[in-house]
């Protein structure tokens, strides 16, 4: 397969087995596992590198870069860029329980240099250039006793073996000379080339898939684009994210000096009314006996207005005004201070005008005068109207004064 004018021709291997063939065929492995010199590491800078997969190691070692995210490669680029002596890279891929290489940082970031088939497209942007001195495969077991304080942004200082640090810790540099020594005694001949064929297939379908792919074209221009202006803060995420949120805007919001915002309506604080106890500041609200909930203003004239007109059309229970509701109430108000003030006199008085009137109602009706004066559960009897449900008609109840019918 050929590549592009900006990217790194496929190069593969039948078989994995001859170390001297691998050496030749890919120039970052041409110093693998051989016996290096490894002098002034006290001035040397030493990182743990964790990856997602296989994938991402196996293009690293064959085209000699890598990327990360873009803190991380802040991060790498200033230990670089302020180095005494060489940045030695350790890599270890989650789950596979052993570190799988050694490699050593030879140049600064290079933010206009981007690789378009890493294990995940359109995440990873700029490059490393790299270079392999160990290739193999070391358990975690023989790192156990070297460890490591880690401090986290809002947690405590906890102690944990190298294998179990983030990606892109910068080890001590006790810690990092024992790592090194170790990568340059231990002799095995377990390595990830075991599994080179297999990631050769899956890098070349990768390929063939994002080549002359124009959506993916398109959006690797784009975010490589935005990528190269701002390369150490740049996030996929939260450029996706605020896209998302412009074109939620649209023309009808846009945000003042740049700035992005989430979307809401303009002029929304006008919409909203304070509360004062349960009444809104700017809606009067009334209190009404017909509904015996808190309405406004409009809703009041709304309801009188179609109760005019129910009336119109034939039905024979009017609607009781809201003036004459308060006329009842003040009038039952009087009749509780009256009886007060008459409770306040002898009691032979009240005693006599009580079988006064009981005497000037007939008969029939004392039992019905007798079951009146029980019930003072209520101010009000409620008569609905079977036709108009909003038709309410109130009848006073719990009188002193005896309803006697005239003959």
């Amino acid at each position: 397969m050929q590549a592009t004018s900006d990217q790194q021709a496929f190069v593969s291997l039948e078989n994995y087995d001859d170390i001297d063939l691998i050496r030749s065929k890919f120039p970052p492995l041409a110093n693998i596992n051989i016996d290096h010199n490894l002098n002034n590491l006290k001035d040397c800078r030493f990182f743990i590198i964790r990856t997602q997969g296989e994938d991402n190691v196996h293009r690293a070692m064959k085209y000699g870069i890598w990327t990360s995210s873009s803190r991380k490669n802040e991060r790498l680029d200033e230990a670089f860029r302020n180095k005494k002596e060489d940045v030695y890279l350790f890599f270890t891929e989650i789950n596979s329980m052993c570190f799988s290489g050694m490699a050593k940082l030879t140049s600064e970031f290079n933010a206009k240099a981007h690789f378009k088939y890493w294990l995940i497209e359109n995440k990873w942007f700029g490059t490393f250039q790299i270079q392999w001195l160990y290739v193999k495969d070391i358990p975690f077991k023989h790192f156990d006793e070297i460890k490591q304080i880690q401090k986290l942004e809002g947690s405590e200082e906890t102690l944990k073996s190298v294998y179990d640090l983030i990606d892109c810790t910068e080890l001590t540099v006790d810690n990092g000379i024992k790592m090194a020594r170790i990568f340059q005694m231990e002799k095995t001949n377990k390595s990830l080339f075991e599994e080179f064929p297999q990631l050769d297939k899956l890098e070349f379908q990768s390929r063939q898939e994002r080549t002359n792919n124009i959506r993916f074209e398109k959006k690797f221009q784009e975010l490589s684009a935005v990528f190269e202006t701002i390369p150490f803060s740049f996030s996929v995420a939260s450029y996706e994210r605020k896209k998302t949120n412009r074109k939620a805007q649209g023309s009808y919001y846009q945000s003042q000096y740049g700035q992005q915002y989430y979307y809401q309506q303009p002029y929304q604080q006008y919409y909203q009314q304070p509360f004062v106890g349960y009444q809104f500041q700017q809606t009067p609200q009334y209190w009404q006996f017909n509904n015996g909930f808190y309405q406004n203003q409009y809703q009041y004239q709304q309801n009188q207005y179609n109760n005019n007109n129910n009336n119109e059309q034939g039905f024979n229970k009017p609607q009781q005004s809201y003036e004459k509701q308060q006329h009842l109430q003040n009038h039952y108000s009087n009749q509780q201070q009256q009886s007060n003030t008459v409770s306040q006199q002898p009691q032979q008085n009240t005693n006599q005008e009580s079988n006064q009137n009981v005497q000037s109602v007939p008969l029939e009706q004392r039992f019905q005068i007798n079951h009146q004066q029980l019930q003072k559960k209520g101010k009000f009897d409620k008569n609905r109207n079977k036709n108009n449900k909003d038709n309410i008609q109130y009848v006073e109840k719990n009188s002193t004064e005896a309803p006697v019918q005239k003959y």
